[in-house]
């Protein structure tokens, strides 16, 4: 699965030269599209760019069997190397948890709205559109983020691409293009469950399931806690060991995914006898296994779910059985104290059964934290982020 992508413009736009000023203010026509032989090709019909505030507002316009799509994006400028950027980060949906570090690290960060494109469209829409803008504003690289139905889209579209992260997709990039896949809990749990691969990530690749992170936090129609554990810490981190394997050839971490030893048949997995847990989903799936407080051991455990204080799965259950469905995770915290959990008849051990005092649990939290720093799995920042809130723990 693959990462995220943002884009700032490039490097003589950002210096707001007046070629690019000229680029903002004209729709350029393409002579020719940049297909693929033997594929499906889009035909980039417009490209403009425009000052926009402190970013650039793009528009293209592309045709592809007869059909014109509008694609919208925004560019966002790094404020160094004051030269302008030489690198540029596409992502196809808005989000704080990449763009602000890839802005950081001197890349340009362009969000490209492809929603409107059909998904047959997306692939080589983005494709050839990736391909002009890599030329049209002299980027010496190119770096993609996206998610689910778009990462496969940028998946099909990676001859255009350096490198890809990609989250939750179920197609990966052919070589050159390198790429970092991710994927969460309810990947395994939903109505169409996670296949694995059967072999292990190829040179170009590699593969991180995030233990105990589910996609998607909104509480609509849930009907246990919801299960909000943060997958930006190493989607950051991740970014990161992307950028430098793209631009100075240092390869990543080694891959943190489940084999199949780490999987069991859904039914097979021994859940303890947590109050409020709400039953797995049915049917047949092979899910990673669990320890005995019900979370996962396979894969990328960030801090909170190395030394947790709750138990966080991939689903919930709905409240209302006519009503849209839970698409969230539970979260369902330990108890404080031992007499606390008897009360609720919770199996689980309490927080001072399993940690003692708050000061050893902030001092296991800097321990483990610190191991993935010198892993590269995890930014400095964000493991003094894990330690300041073990020092707010419920106990």
């Amino acid at each position: 699965m693959r990462g995220e992508a943002s884009s700032p413009i490039f490097a003589r736009s950002l210096a707001g030269s007046k070629r690019t000023r000229a680029l903002g203010t004209r729709s350029v026509a393409l002579v020719a599209s940049l297909a693929l032989v033997g594929a499906a090709h889009a035909e980039l019909l417009t490209f403009e760019t425009r000052p926009d505030g402190a970013n650039e507002a793009v528009h293209a316009t592309v045709k592809l069997d007869g059909t014109s799509y509008d694609i919208a994006g925004t560019l966002a400028k790094p404020a160094k190397p004051p030269s302008g950027a030489k690198a540029l980060l596409i992502e196809t949906q808005p989000s704080d948890d990449v763009k602000p570090l890839a802005l950081e690290r001197g890349l340009a960060v362009l969000t490209l709205d492809v929603g409107k494109l059909s998904d047959k469209a997306r692939a080589p829409a983005l494709r050839d559109v990736v391909g002009h803008i890599r030329g049209a504003l002299k980027m010496k690289r190119l770096l993609g983020r996206a998610q689910g139905s778009d990462a496969d889209a940028m998946s099909g579209a990676s001859s255009a691409f350096d490198g890809l992260l990609l989250h939750d997709a179920t197609r990966e990039p052919t070589a050159p293009t390198r790429f970092i896949a991710t994927w969460g809990a309810d990947a395994y749990w939903r109505e169409k469950p996670r296949v694995e691969f059967a072999n292990a990530a190829p040179p170009n690749g590699r593969r991180f399931y995030l233990a105990g992170i589910a996609s998607s936090t909104a509480a609509t129609n849930c009907v246990a806690p919801i299960n909000a554990r943060p997958s930006a810490p190493a989607l950051r981190a991740l970014f990161a060991a992307l950028d430098e394997w793209t631009a100075k050839g240092v390869a990543p971490p080694a891959s943190r995914a489940p084999l199949d030893a780490d999987l069991a048949p859904a039914q097979d997995l021994k859940w303890p006898k947590i109050p409020g847990l709400p039953a797995p989903p049915e049917g047949a799936r092979r899910a990673p296994r669990i320890d005995a407080d019900g979370n996962e051991i396979a894969g990328l455990r960030l801090p909170d779910v190395a030394l947790p204080v709750a138990t966080f799965t991939g689903f919930n259950a709905q409240k209302d059985k006519k009503g849209p469905p839970c698409a969230a995770g539970t979260a369902i915290p330990f108890a404080a104290t031992k007499s606390d959990r008897e009360k609720n008849l919770d199996p689980r051990p309490a927080l001072v059964e399993r940690y003692g005092s708050r000061a050893y649990f902030v001092a296991t939290m800097r321990v483990i934290a610190d191991k993935l720093v010198k892993e590269r799995l995890l930014l400095q920042q964000d493991a003094d982020a894990y330690v300041a809130a073990a020092r707010s723990a419920p106990f």
